[in-house]
């Protein structure tokens, strides 16, 4: 079908592909749960046609991975944390309905910037490294800033007091008596590794070096779709690579996608599971 857009298929060829046998009054059915199915587990495919006309089923074409890998419950906790964010669509292009989110709390609108003095000087520390200075819960402090993020109490203030191990929380609102240091004084914050939003990097199964074939053609979107490899031969028109898997689910989902563009050569049991994962589908 994703091959097909714009136009998509129709019903019946999708009936005469399935080949679904048994009592032919009840092949459409089959054909309508396999793609409610479909749907349930990430894809966006529908039915162009208009009302009382066959149906012409189209995939549309938008990156489904977060949908085939989070539960319904981190799909609303991601959109949420989108919302407060900023982001009012992102809903809508993971396909998550607005009914599923949860109710996100309200924040308390922050003062604009040129009229809270505390937040300015704030903003002013982040930007050139300075060490602040401050009253807070009528205690004298001395913070390094790292950044600002909103909270259900306005903005917050995250930094590391002087001496101290472990990042902080501070409610800008509520700090007095704000003075900054000169620029650089304030310690550097080191950015923790963030986790690389292609779930095909995770490590959710022991690394296993998986061998697949393609041809030179299509040995560009391959290596695209699977990631680095760490060896590959080339013949006149068989290019074998090398990658190394550390989660088969994702790789499995890249194989899909690729289709007949590729093809699992060793090791035995990543093949395995694939066929007996296409198995399963087909029940």
């Amino acid at each position: 079908m994703i091959a097909a857009e714009p136009k998509g298929v129709p019903a019946a060829r999708l009936l005469r592909i399935a080949d679904f046998g048994g009592d032919p009054a009840h092949h459409q059915r089959r054909l309508t749960r396999l793609v409610e199915e479909l749907n349930r587990a990430g894809w966006d495919i529908r039915s162009t046609a208009l009302r009382g006309q066959n149906a012409v089923y189209r995939a549309f074409t938008r990156d489904n991975r977060l949908r085939v890998r989070l539960n319904p419950e981190q799909q609303a906790e991601l959109a949420r944390a989108a919302l407060i964010a900023g982001d009012t669509v992102f809903a809508d292009r993971l396909g998550i309905e607005s009914t599923q989110l949860p109710q996100i709390p309200k924040l308390h609108s922050p003062a604009v910037r040129g009229t809270d003095d505390a937040l300015n000087k704030v903003l002013h520390a982040l930007e050139y490294h300075c060490l602040l200075h401050f009253t807070y819960k009528q205690q004298p402090r001395v913070v390094h800033p790292h950044f600002v993020q909103p909270g259900t109490s306005g903005w917050h203030l995250i930094g590391h007091e002087d001496g101290g191990a472990v990042e902080k929380q501070f409610v800008t609102d509520r700090m007095t008596a704000v003075t900054i240091d000169h620029p650089g004084t304030a310690r550097p914050h080191d950015e923790p590794h963030r986790a690389e939003l292609d779930p095909l990097t995770w490590a959710v199964d022991p690394p296993t070096d998986v061998v697949v074939e393609t041809t030179p053609e299509h040995r560009a979107r391959v290596e695209m779709l699977l990631g680095s490899r760490v060896f590959s031969e080339v013949d006149d028109d068989v290019v074998r690579l090398t990658v190394p898997v550390t989660h088969r689910a994702a790789f499995r989902d890249r194989i899909y996608e690729l289709g007949r563009l590729v093809r699992i050569v060793e090791p035995a049991e990543v093949r395995d599971e694939l066929v007996a994962e296409l198995a399963t589908l087909a029940e």
